[in-house]
Order: C-alpha cells, then structure tokens, then sequence
C-alpha cells in the first residue's frame, strides 16, 4: 500500500463481533483528501463500520491498514491505538462530555441542581490547546453564546455544535460524523455544511447518513451499505446518477394502518393546556416574556423557533417536568397546575419525546421494555409490563418495522433505530395528547413517511391533540393548521 497516498484501507476484512455471525467481507479505501458518505437506511450497518475502524470490535479476517499515521504513531509510542486518532461525532458522544447517568431528565430544569454539571466554558477551557485555535472554533461555530450555560441545558442543535467543537479541539487525523445535522434549524445547517467544507481543506471525514438530503457538500466519495454489505464505492457524482438500492427498503410499509386502541382512561376537558401570561427567566437568561398560548381539545398545532429559543423549556412547562410551572398560570385539562395533582395524573394522557430526553435512556435494557416504559411515563426506570401492555408494545414495533429489535439491547442499536424505538414508546398509550419534538430526525426517508402516517392516523382518531415540533416545515403532518412560533429575546442567551 502506498502509505503516502492511502489514508485507510479495509481488504478482505470481517470482524470479529460476539454474538453475530457476519460473512460479507468488507473492502473500502480512502486515500488522502477524500471525503466520504456512507449511505444507508437506519439499522443497515453505517454506525456498526464506523466503530469497527474505532476499533471496537477485533478483525477476523483480512487486513486494516491505517496509513502512514497510524505507523508514525507506533513509532513514536511503540503502540498505536486506532481509537487515539479517528474520532466520532454521535448523539451518544454527549455522555463524554457529562456523566448522564448520574443525572435524571428533569434536572435539566431545576436550578441549583443542573448547576452541577459544567458549563460550555468550563468544558472549552479544560481542553489542552492553545487560545488562537480555540478561538477560531469557538467563532466558527458560534459557541460564545453558550459559554454560561450548563451542558444539561442545551438544546439538540446547540448540543450537536459543543460536541464537533470538541472533538475538533483534540486534533483528529478522522472525524467520523453520524447524522451530522440531526436537530439543527436550517441556518445552522447552512452554516454547519459551510464549515465542514472549509474543514475539508485540511481535515480528512467521513459522513455516515441516511439520507441524499443529509449528504454534505464537501463530500467526494460515497460507500452505499445495506442489510450489512458494503459497497462497490463510487464518487458522489456517480452514485448520484445511479440506483439508489441501498435506500430500498426490502419490504415496504402496509398503506393500511389500523392503530392499536387507546389505553388512558378518557376524560372530560376542553382545553388541553392554556398558558396565561408566562414570564420565566434563569439567572440573567429571559426565556419567556408574557407568554400566552391555549390549545384546545382536537387542536393540531406545530411549535416553531430556533435552535435556543426555549422551546423544550415551553414544553417542560406542559408535562411537569418543570418546577417553575407551579409559580405561573398554567391549566392542564382544564385544571390548573398546583391544586392537588400529582405529576404522573398529568402525564398520563401525554405522550412526549424529544431529542433531549433520548440521551437519558442509557440504561443496557432490551427495546421492548423501553417500548413499555412509555405506559409508565418513567425514564430509566423499568417496570415489568402485563401481558396487554406487551402487546401493544409489539403491535407498535411492528408498525414502525422494527419489531426485529424488541429483544436487542437499547445500546446496542444504531442512533437512528433508537429513535424509532422512542416514538413506539411516546405512541404506545395512544394518549390524548400527543407531544413530538423533532420525531423524524435521525430517519431514512421510508421510516419519516411511515411515520407520518402513523402521526396522520392519530390525528383522524376524534378529541386527539397534537404538538409537533421541528425545524423543517416540510415535514409536518397535513393536520396541523395551527402554529405557534417562537423567538430568542434581545437579552436571551439560549
């Protein structure tokens, strides 16, 4: 192998994976310069090649050469460890930055106690390289903004743009981003695919997505993958202009689609939640200023707004998980907040996820009974579902394809079928009121259209309300007709 022009190269490879018979051999090279997509439907194998080059897992057979750098680097050290120089960028890359585990969802929202986690400037100034560098990241990237905020308080988007700064910091020869612009607003996609151009300039990458829409522009080369096969690679030129058979599902969704019954005792009510003049504000951070907003029984609304601008938090007001709602006006079901009820009497009939919660679901637990958590409204706590409850857990597995992973580990799954697996569990009572923050990021366009349909079902069924939240406003259901939008104050820091 030319180590001078060859940057990575796989010949003949299968790994070594306990627990799963794998017999295509895999055959891929990047040569220096190259930047690479690898493209797939969710569950078809981009994350599980990406951490075999990480060395996660041993080679059974075949060859990795890692290039020149890898043999400079056993020369310096006298070992050379794949993992000290390539780098990936993921949803779950957050739990390097913070010990999650130790913390519980709505922390996030209680003062003192997200003050113990460290701050975006804390985490910037602890990493060992020089301020001119530092700086030219921190503007890149638009971080200044986030300095004082706890890293338990960002946002998806804001999130996404402290773990690449990060990563970036550390020096990298491969930075392997997964779903590089999973919830993003569309100037910050703009902006992100802006700055991995110019990265490409000196920055070897590699981009694994799960759709032609995801597929930054700086991208060279593309390795198709499906169902665990790899290749041929080809140039995005000629991929483009190709069949594209590893974004064909090998099995297409039922256009007919009759939902499992609803499990929440039906209640009387006319107005879902009503907001009435909500001021809330953290240390010198204005979220909301007289706020004011109802949704009525049978509404569809969308929830617009930036990346930052509190919409998460407008939320955690909804649900209970915010202390501060219990000083404001707020009425759940026609009952205000504060008089009596327990937090679990107004989960009941809600049914939520966001892109936030789904870092607090770490827990080694098989999908099926992440899928049953939802009857409980409990994050990292897990109760033993009856024999309906199980089955309804199955039927909306089913539904969304996936009941393959009901008795997989939740951590042992790819990012975007964990995602599916956390809208079975926020559908799985067929609530009342149904809640989704940014259901669709993370999705292979098969999986986003089945389930619209499926949001699209929901909506039919009489008395159910809907918000929906996200930054593509292509992608929200036909039965919105209502919006709502957001907007960051003049003295927010979010």
């Amino acid at each position: 192998m030319d180590e001078k022009n060859h940057f990575l190269q796989l010949k003949g490879v299968r790994p070594r994976v306990y627990g799963l018979e794998y017999d295509p051999l895999i055959n891929w090279e990047i040569k220096r310069g190259e930047q690479w997509a690898v493209v797939g439907l969710n569950g078809a194998g981009k994350t599980f090649l990406a951490d075999f080059i990480c060395g996660k897992y041993a080679v059974r057979e075949g060859k990795i050469n890692y290039g020149y750098w890898s043999v400079e680097k056993a020369h310096e050290t006298g070992k050379f460890y794949a993992s000290e120089l390539i780098r990936k960028v993921s949803f779950e890359s957050a739990y390097l930055l913070a010990d999650y585990k130790n913390m519980y969802y709505q922390q996030r929202f209680h003062a003192m106690e997200n003050e113990t986690t460290p701050t975006v400037r804390e985490l910037i100034t602890s990493i060992p390289l020089n301020e001119e560098e530092k700086h030219v990241l921190v503007r890149r990237l638009n971080l200044e903004p986030l300095y004082e905020k706890h890293l338990i308080m960002l946002s998806s988007g804001e999130l996404r743009r402290v773990l690449i700064a990060n990563v970036l910091m550390q020096k990298p020869e491969l930075l392997i981003f997964d779903n590089p612009f999973i919830g993003l607003d569309k100037e910050m996609m703009a902006e992100l695919n802006l700055f991995f151009t110019e990265l490409s300039k000196f920055q070897q990458m590699v981009f694994l997505v799960p759709a032609l829409i995801e597929i930054p522009e700086c991208v060279t080369n593309v390795l198709p993958v499906k169902n665990m096969e790899y290749g041929p690679a080809m140039t995005k030129d000629e991929f483009l202009a190709s069949p594209k058979e590893c974004l064909v599902p090998q099995k297409s969704f039922s256009a007919d689609v009759l939902l499992p019954e609803t499990v929440v005792p039906s209640k009387q009510y006319e107005s879902v939640v009503r907001l009435e003049d909500i001021n809330l504000s953290y240390k010198d951070r204005v979220v909301f200023s007289h706020l004011n907003w109802e949704i009525k029984k049978g509404e569809k609304w969308a929830l617009l707004g930036p990346n930052g601008s509190g919409k998460s938090t407008l939320l955690s007001l909804m649900v209970g998980d915010n202390p501060k709602a219990y000083s404001q006006n707020i009425t759940i079901f026609d009952k205000r907040r504060g008089t009596g009820e327990s937090i679990w009497d107004i989960k009941r009939p809600i049914g939520y996820i966001s892109s936030e919660m789904h870092l607090f679901f770490n827990e080694n637990q098989p999908c099926s009974r992440i899928v049953g958590s939802g009857f409980f409204d409990t994050i990292g706590l897990f109760r033993k579902c009856n024999e309906e409850q199980e089955r309804l857990c199955y039927q909306w597995m089913d539904l969304l394809g996936i009941g393959y992973l009901k008795d997989k580990s939740f951590l042992k799954i790819s990012g975007g079928e964990q995602r599916l697996v956390l809208f079975a569990r926020t559908m799985v009572k067929n609530p009342d009121f149904l809640i989704l923050d940014e259901p669709l990021h993370g999705l292979d366009i098969p999986h986003k259209k089945r389930a619209r349909q499926l949001i699209e079902k929901f909506c039919e069924q009489p008395g159910k309300s809907l918000i929906y939240v996200t930054h593509r406003r292509e992608e929200i259901p036909s039965a919105v007709d209502q919006f709502y939008e957001l907007k960051n104050l003049g003295n927010d820091k979010n």
